[in-house]
């Protein structure tokens, strides 16, 4: 009985891994648009990401029916390395190195999630910075003088309001 479990909870495994390496080459290629500035094409990777999401979520709830069939609760990975140990320890190893892939991969999509914050971060700046060019070029002009009708342009000392202010 707990071979049949086991067996499908290592298909299930691999098939979260495979999902796991197609999420993260999204997150490259979504890196690499921010990078090079194709806002277009965010959209459509962003989709695809949603996508991978959505199927990673129901391999991990067929993970967890398996987990609570045979634990009577949602287990971590160690939960089921220490159930096979107990009752099969053949398939011990498998499970080791499943949760030694699951762990890699989970750091490195971690840091390509942060990697892609920063890039739209830094887009967001870059363009707030352009956006404000843009709106002081076309500002009314009247904002560059002072209260006394001078304008502030210059790098002068402005003496005439300095004598006034005393």
């Amino acid at each position: 009985m707990y071979k049949e479990q086991l067996k499908n909870l290592i298909l299930i495994l691999d098939k979260e891994i495979e999902a796991y390496s197609k999420l993260k080459e999204l997150f490259e290629e979504k890196r690499d648009l921010l990078k090079k500035a194709k806002s277009d094409d965010l959209g459509v990777i962003d989709n695809k990401i949603l996508a991978q999401n959505d199927a990673i979520v129901k391999l991990n709830n067929l993970r967890k029916n398996i987990s609570i069939d045979m634990l009577g609760k949602d287990g971590s990975m160690s939960d089921f390395i220490e159930f096979a140990e107990a009752n099969l320890p053949e398939q011990k190893e498998a499970l080791l190195l499943r949760k030694v892939k699951i762990c890699k991969i989970s750091e490195e999509l971690m840091l390509l999630n942060n990697q892609n914050v920063e890039l739209i971060k830094h887009g967001i700046v870059i363009t707030d910075k352009m956006l404000e060019t843009i709106i002081n070029v076309f500002a009314p002009q009247g904002c560059i003088y002072n209260g006394a009708g001078k304008t502030t342009e210059t790098r002068d000392l402005d003496m005439w309001t300095i004598n006034e202010e005393i």
